[in-house]
């Protein structure tokens, strides 16, 4: 089955849902992404930051699971890019589940860096991901 949001198709209902949510929370995405060694991303995302010693932005490669705890994807090859994705012009690799709190990457922000998940990024996640799951319908 399909699901479409926006007028755009996609293979999974967590696929579009996580586009609207993206779109919600004013962050860039595109699809078709090139392979990354074995790994084949579903998103690129582009995302604001207002860090002094940052560029303007972050762009993360997004790989999207239906899994709510993060700890059953621990070996996924997105989580082996952090901090870089060699070729890509991306800050890291990342996997984002069910929701946004079950998301993860690792990437350089200001004079550090380390671990990060999208509420970090997006103080409105909860109410945004309400909104984006009424955005998708079946196609």
């Amino acid at each position: 089955m399909a699901f479409t949001y926006n007028g755009l198709a996609f293979e999974t209902k967590l696929l579009a849902t996580w586009a609207a949510f993206f779109d919600l929370a004013g962050w860039q995405w595109s699809r078709g992404l090139v392979p990354v060694g074995d790994w084949v991303p579903d998103y690129r995302v582009t995302f604001d930051c207002g860090h002094s010693e940052c560029n303007e932005s972050h762009t993360i490669l997004v790989s999207v699971l239906p899994v709510d705890d993060l700890e059953r994807v621990q070996g996924h090859p997105a989580l082996s890019h952090f901090y870089d994705v060699p070729g890509h012009a991306a800050d890291a690799g990342a996997v984002f589940g069910n929701t946004p709190r079950a998301t993860y990457w690792q990437m350089s922000h200001g004079a550090g860096g380390g671990s990060e998940d999208v509420s970090r990024w997006c103080s409105d996640d909860v109410s945004l991901w309400q909104r984006a799951v009424s955005l998708v319908s079946a196609a």
